[in-house]
């Protein structure tokens, strides 16, 4: 179709359901359609973006004749007027169909779309309900917002273009409270001293934002020039970028030769194959938590929260022209474990008897099941095939019983699977529907069969799946919701707003911490003993501990360096600012005692870590006590020079109770204050708990 469309000179997109297809279309179509080669292009996600401009830009202006794309034109790029669109298989939404649809005659001319179904259930449905097609209802978008891979890069983008109330209902509840705390602590957001704004600490957080999917990308490199040439997300690339896997780029073939898991980079080489690669592997599920359970006609179904351990183990190389097996090499690659939404069916025990009553492959009629489920899924939910996942088992540890689960294939859950409990009954006679109707023997793509499934869709019985289905249609007697599942009991019923007991943020031990806090001056300037690595060559002036335990200040003089640190070994921690990078210098020229081996709380390192730079002591105590410093430490070396030993003591005694007051505030408040580039005071969290420090 695509090549008579060329030949009548009709500005054409073809939308395809993979980036794989969408290649293979585009390098089918290069091939045969002689002077049309150079204006037909691939476009997908994965291209660079400088690609993915040039492209739309040639369509824009007529320089392409034809485009093959994935979903990233089907909506937010003007890619001018085109005449024909071809679909390669139910786009997988009412309004996906639609959108893509629009994409042509925006003039008003004469223009068609035409949808060319594939062979998988929901493409087949339509083609037995073609009036169902036509005629149905938009889907309802579902979106999980308290996914917290979701909700951490939105609340980041958000407090970056207006900060954030505190008050806000948005930041109601337990997930955002924990989000905010967590990212307080790691410094990508900032609360105002008063608590009750909250700030970004970037200004275009945007930018380090995926938006085609969780996680960071993985970047593909073309080892001949060690260029990049495109990106591929997580969940994708030990599925499509593993080692030996073969990757096509814009009509082009390359073999993975890398997986680089710690560098996320995959290197390819450009190679002519005539083979396709597809993976094999298995998966696990853990039944985390019930959130909600119902009777469907006779079985019980669950919805809650699952962790999912997904194995790549191998993949097999199958012919191009033949599809045969060409053979299976073996991988090793580490399992992805997420934890996700899920709903879950068990199958009675009455049933399961039946099925050996009647020869039935349990596994194979579970298995079928769940590829039938799932290839049925958009017309409940709108949702695309790689955004579910899937497990069918005869037994599962934690039921007791056999078992098919049907999972948001997203890390947190999207909401797919919450939105689908809410219609369970529909998604099983949907289910039952499409296995029975479809007119092949014992089972093909258009109901059971699924391409991505990791053990080569096997076992099958689909003549099983339609038994089980239809004993669960005719009812029964479901179990007891608490006889099988192996969970506490507690867990058991529905929390639609789950309650958590009271935290105690300042948790103490029995024992009382005996800490100090530490300073010292000196008698040579970075300048006099040629730099700051030299600190050891600066002499002592005075040292001034303040001992919590006595409640009072001791100094000390050089000669008396003995004692002092005598007087730091005892205790459980020593406090002060930047001790480790300078104190504890000064002190390793007179001991050979290596002293970073005491339990230290170097205030100024702590702040560093948390923002990325450093603040002055002056700047923490203006900003957190209110209070100022009554020299700086050029004063003390002219002192020190002038034999105005007293006046070093009174200043050096003074920075020691301002650390104090510092660790003292930030222990019992949780935070320090500090005033950024446009003045305005912000926290930043410290835990300085007593458990924290006592070994």
């Amino acid at each position: 179709m695509l090549q008579k469309a060329l030949k009548k000179n009709i500005r054409t997109i073809v939308y395809t359901q993979s980036r794989k297809l969408t290649e293979l279309i585009a390098l089918w179509a290069g091939n045969e359609s002689g002077g049309f080669a150079d204006r037909i292009s691939a476009y997908r996600a994965g291209l660079l973006p400088q690609e993915r401009r040039d492209i739309e830009a040639r369509l824009a202006n007529g320089e392409l004749l034809a485009v093959i794309s994935t979903s990233a034109l089907e909506l937010g790029i003007d890619i001018g007027d085109l005449d024909l669109c071809l679909l390669v298989g139910y786009p997988g939404s009412v309004i996906s169909t639609w959108q893509r649809g629009g994409r042509v005659g925006r003039c008003g001319q004469d223009s068609a779309l035409i949808l060319i179904a594939g062979q998988d259930a929901l493409d087949q449905y339509f083609m037995r309900n073609p009036q169902d097609f036509v005629h149905r209802e938009p889907e309802s978008a579902v979106v999980n917002p308290l996914n917290s891979q979701i909700m951490t890069p939105h609340l980041i983008c958000a407090a970056a273009e207006l900060p954030l109330d505190a008050a806000d209902s948005m930041l109601d509840g337990d997930i955002a409270t924990e989000l905010l705390a967590k990212l307080e602590s790691n410094g990508q957001l900032f609360r105002s001293a008063d608590g009750r704004t909250i700030y970004a600490n970037r200004k275009m957080p945007h930018r380090s934002i995926n938006l085609r999917g969780a996680g960071n990308p993985f970047q593909i490199i073309a080892a001949q020039t060690d260029k990049p040439i495109g990106e591929i997300d997580d969940h994708r690339a030990f599925r499509e970028t593993h080692p030996g896997a073969v990757y096509l780029h814009k009509g082009d073939t390359f073999v993975v030769q890398d997986l680089d898991i710690r560098r996320r980079k995959i290197s390819v080489s450009q190679a002519r194959v005539d083979y396709y690669t597809r993976v094999r592997g298995h998966k696990l599920t853990e039944i985390l938590h019930v959130e909600d359970q119902k009777n469907i006609y006779g079985t019980n179904i669950y919805y809650g929260n699952i962790k999912v351990t997904d194995q790549v183990t191998e993949y097999e190389r199958r012919c191009v022209r033949t599809q045969t097996l060409v053979d299976r090499i073996m991988l090793d690659l580490p399992p992805q474990i997420f934890e996700t939404e899920g709903l879950w069916f068990q199958i009675p025990a009455l049933i399961q008897h039946a099925c050996d009553d009647h020869g039935v492959d349990l596994m194979g009629a579970l298995h079928a099941i769940e590829h039938a489920a799932i290839g049925i899924f958009p017309l409940l939910v709108m949702a695309d095939h790689n955004d579910i996942g899937g497990m069918s088992t005869n037994y599962h540890p934690q039921m007791g019983a056999a078992v098919i689960f049907i999972y948001d294939g997203i890390p947190g859950g999207a909401g797919l699977t919450r939105a689908a409990f809410a219609d369970a009954q529909r998604l099983l006679d949907c289910t039952l529907k499409v296995v029975r109707d479809c007119p092949c023997e014992s089972g093909c793509p258009s109901c059971v069969q699924s391409p991505h499934c990791g053990s080569g869709n096997r076992p099958m019985d689909k003549n099983g799946a339609v038994f089980i289905l239809a004993r669960l249609e005719a009812g029964g007697e479901p179990q007891d919701f608490d006889q099988n599942i192996r969970l506490p009991r507690a867990q058991l019923q529905p929390q639609k707003n789950p309650k958590k007991a009271p935290r105690d943020k300042r948790v103490q031990t029995s024992r009382e911490l005996n800490y100090g806090v530490f300073d010292l001056e000196t008698q040579r300037s970075a300048a006099d003993v040629g730099g700051w690595h030299r600190a050891d060559r600066m002499g002592i002036s005075c040292g001034v501990i303040y001992d919590a335990h006595k409640k009072a200040f001791e100094f000390y003089l050089e000669d008396q360096v003995e004692h002092l640190i005598a007087h730091l070994h005892r205790f459980d921690l020593i406090i002060g600012f930047n001790i480790k990078r300078f104190d504890y210098r000064v002190l390793q020229g007179y001991s050979r005692f290596d002293f970073t081996t005491l339990n230290s709380l170097d205030i100024l390192e702590e702040i560093h870590n948390h923002l990325g730079f450093r603040l002055s002591l002056a700047h923490l105590a203006q900003a957190t006590l209110n209070s100022k410093k009554t020299a700086d430490g050029l004063q003390a070396l002219r002192w020190w020079q002038q034999g105005r030993v007293q006046e070093i003591i009174d200043y050096c005694k003074m920075d020691v109770k301002l650390t104090r007051d510092l660790f003292l505030f930030g222990r019992h408040k949780g935070y320090l204050v500090f005033s950024n580039r446009n003045q305005i005071k912000m926290r930043i969290p410290v835990n300085w708990q007593t458990d924290r420090f006592l070994k």
